[in-house]
């Protein structure tokens, strides 16, 4: 972790009081100056950090959509971390040390997609990202982005009563627009070297503002925070979540959810163009694999079976 990164830690874990600039320093073994212009750098990402002479720093979380503590007791076992606002919650979860973490943002200022993409995360979003440890086949980690997206569309479906559609491979659209976005990435271990964890990132447009541009293409649940907190249960939002990713991780090899990825699926007999490296081909969607491949049949009846790592999907016009 950098300076700033160990300061935001650890006022996370002290938001029940406030901890000095001493007590940090010595805590994480920098120096006092080092201590300020981490909170200066966190203030400047939007971190709300209060600060009183002679007492300390404190951390303050501003939404009403979540409470930490039922949180952290319906997770029992998990790392629960909650910000206002963060660079990146994938970036941080893999910052950790706990093997299971989940850390919660409404903003995203260094939000990241696929293939090292910007994702546009303004306020009011849900950004959330799952920290697991790797306790499956490595080859089966290549399943987590379909299983995350099972996991979110049963937990939408339960808390919210909204019945979204799949895209493969990390997105859910719901009337035709865009509405989460899933990215999995690997943790590497320092002195393995090796994949030791896996992090789950999911965001979810609650009541973004998306402007008038992006409006074409994504859609919010809710058109403000007040219509989210009168229609939704955030955290059990969030707990639902978990604990679908939870037991579809634990029932590993088992690869039934792919029947319900399947059924909820928004490409199956679709047409779409398929974006690769060195040009684009239109196809007819076959469906989904078992290995969670998109199998299309092109124009001249070749089947392709299509791994995320290689391809982009639109749909065609």
């Amino acid at each position: 972790m950098t300076n700033k990164e160990a300061v935001l830690h650890a006022l996370s874990h002290g938001r029940d009081g406030y901890l000095s600039g001493s007590e940090l320093a010595r805590a994480l073994s920098i120096s006092r100056a080092a201590v300020w212009k981490g909170v200066e750098r966190l203030r400047d990402e939007g971190h709300l950090i209060e600060g009183r002479p002679k007492i300390g720093y404190r951390l303050i979380s501003m939404t009403p959509l979540f409470d930490r503590e039922r949180l952290q007791r319906a997770l029992v076992g998990w790392d629960v971390q909650l910000f206002d606002t963060i660079d990146s919650t994938n970036r941080y979860a893999k910052s950790l040390e706990s093997e299971k973490a989940v850390v919660i943002a409404l903003a995203q200022s260094a939000g990241r997609g696929r293939r090292g993409r910007s994702f546009y995360s303004p306020q009011g979003g849900l950004y959330l990202s799952l920290r697991f440890p790797l306790s499956f086949a490595l080859e089966e980690a290549m399943l987590l982005t379909s299983m995350a997206s099972v996991a979110v569309h049963r937990s939408l479906c339960e808390v919210a009563g909204v019945s979204c559609a799949i895209k493969w491979v990390n997105d859910l659209y719901l009337g035709g627009k865009k509405l989460c976005g899933i990215l999995t990435e690997g943790v590497v271990g320092l002195e393995s070297g090796q994949l030791s964890s896996v992090v789950v990132g999911i965001g979810i447009n609650l009541f973004t503002a998306l402007g008038e541009e992006l409006e074409r293409t994504a859609v919010s649940l809710y058109e403000s925070e007040d219509a989210a907190l009168s229609s939704l249960d955030a955290n059990d939002l969030v707990i639902k979540i978990v604990s679908h990713m939870s037991a579809l991780i634990s029932a590993l090899p088992d690869r039934s959810y792919l029947e319900y990825y399947r059924a909820h699926s928004l490409l199956d007999g679709r047409d779409v163009v398929v974006h690769q490296a060195g040009g684009q081909f239109e196809a007819h969607v076959i469906g989904i694999d078992d290995d969670a491949h998109l199998v299309v049949e092109d124009r001249e009846g070749r089947v392709h079976t299509l791994s995320s790592a290689e391809i982009t999907i639109r749909l065609a016009r």
